[in-house]
């Protein structure tokens, strides 16, 4: 029987389904027969669109530096096709902005997001939904980087043009109000903060129904804010029905479940419970393992979660090991001299100390210094 050749629409649909239920190997192979066939069609509008495809995966599975170019491919066609002043071309700026920020790139990525909301403003007017968009991703850049001068009015106003576009119960409003909480987290306003999650909460809940993931992520970042305050008893039961949305799900997001229960287990930590905590580390890690590879930042993340565990309780060597891990997967993913492998090295150069390995240490703070510094 002969084999039947895919047109780039089933092909990037392929890698679209693909993409969802996590595989991401079928994934990248889909897209990337989609890609060559717009080349050998000489079709640069298609080339464009599956360069932004296979960027969105690699920046899902951590590969920042092989997305890179594929998004200055796909923003230089279009670009020459459809005008620098282009609504795709704004979106091609978004992505690279996104990715110059997962390598800590943080003027670029500043930037990019300028570009995109100036073009944005300027093609569709500053009260359109998509511009709302573009002010709340520049709001979490600034965010991410304790600008909240910047930050907060700017969420504020893209809030504002949601409401007035949306409407009050709307996801739009509900993503609005979700930032804004975690915006007043990251200020340590807590308070603030509890009442937009809750907010958040209410409307996803009668929006898409109690039993919902996005509901579900909702009490998991509820649980993470009363957690930060110290109220565990409050936060345990929210994490619990979080995990419980998801692996109920009919087609459970394995990531998700991941993060849950890598929360539990620090919960737990805070609790003096150990055993439990342990045992829901181990859970954790051999999951996003299995599910995003045993390379990706995930996976580093909770390596060092773990180590910070093991420290705790003098266990320096389990700790040492699980840290020197987490920078060589750091490196790996963001190159040698990201602020990841800083931290990292700099909780590596303790460890080492408390081994009483003092000049491997000393090594260990003169590089995270240099890194952090830069």
């Amino acid at each position: 029987m002969q084999d039947v050749k895919l047109d780039w629409e089933e092909l990037r649909q392929a890698g679209q389904l693909a993409f969802v239920e996590q595989r991401y190997e079928d994934c990248e192979k889909a897209w990337f027969e989609a890609l060559e066939f717009a080349r050998q069609n000489y079709r640069d509008l298609q080339i464009a669109t599956s360069c932004l495809d296979l960027a969105t995966l690699y920046n899902s599975v951590g590969q920042y530096q092989q997305a890179e170019p594929r998004i200055t491919e796909a923003l230089e066609l279009r670009a020459r096709n459809l005008g620098d002043q282009s609504i795709e071309v704004a979106e091609c700026l978004t992505a690279l902005a996104k990715n110059q920020g997962f390598q800590g790139k943080l003027h670029e990525c500043e930037q990019l997001y300028r570009q995109a909301l100036q073009i944005k403003e300027s093609m569709l007017g500053a009260e359109h939904l998509d511009v709302a968009d573009s002010l709340q991703e520049l709001a979490n850049f600034y965010a991410s980087v304790g600008n909240f001068n910047e930050c907060e009015p700017l969420m504020l106003r893209a809030l504002a043009v949601k409401e007035a576009n949306a409407g009050l119960v709307s996801k739009e409003v509900a993503n609005g109000l979700k930032t804004l909480a975690r915006i007043y987290r990251k200020q340590g306003r807590f308070a603030d903060a509890d009442a937009y999650y809750l907010k958040t909460l209410s409307v996803k809940e009668e929006l898409l129904g109690m039993d919902h993931a996005e509901v579900a992520e909702t009490l998991r970042s509820l649980a993470n804010n009363y957690s930060y305050q110290g109220k565990y008893a409050e936060a345990e039961p929210l994490y619990k029905r979080s995990l419980e949305i998801y692996e109920k799900n009919p087609e459970p997001d394995h990531s998700e479940i991941a993060t849950n229960l890598h929360n539990l287990a620090v919960l737990y930590y805070k609790m003096s419970r150990d055993g439990e905590a342990a045992m829901l580390y181990r859970r954790a890690l051999e999951l996003f393992s299995t599910v995003l590879g045993t390379e990706h930042p995930e996976v580093a993340t909770t390596l060092l979660s773990m180590a910070k565990f093991y420290e705790e309780r003098k266990k320096y060597d389990k700790a040492a090991a699980l840290t020197n891990l987490a920078v060589q997967i750091y490196e790996k993913n963001y190159g040698p001299d990201h602020k990841a492998v800083g931290n990292a090295l700099k909780d590596l150069a303790e460890l080492y100390s408390a081994q009483g390995r003092t000049f491997e240490a000393e090594d260990l703070r003169k590089r995270s210094r240099a890194i952090l510094a830069g």
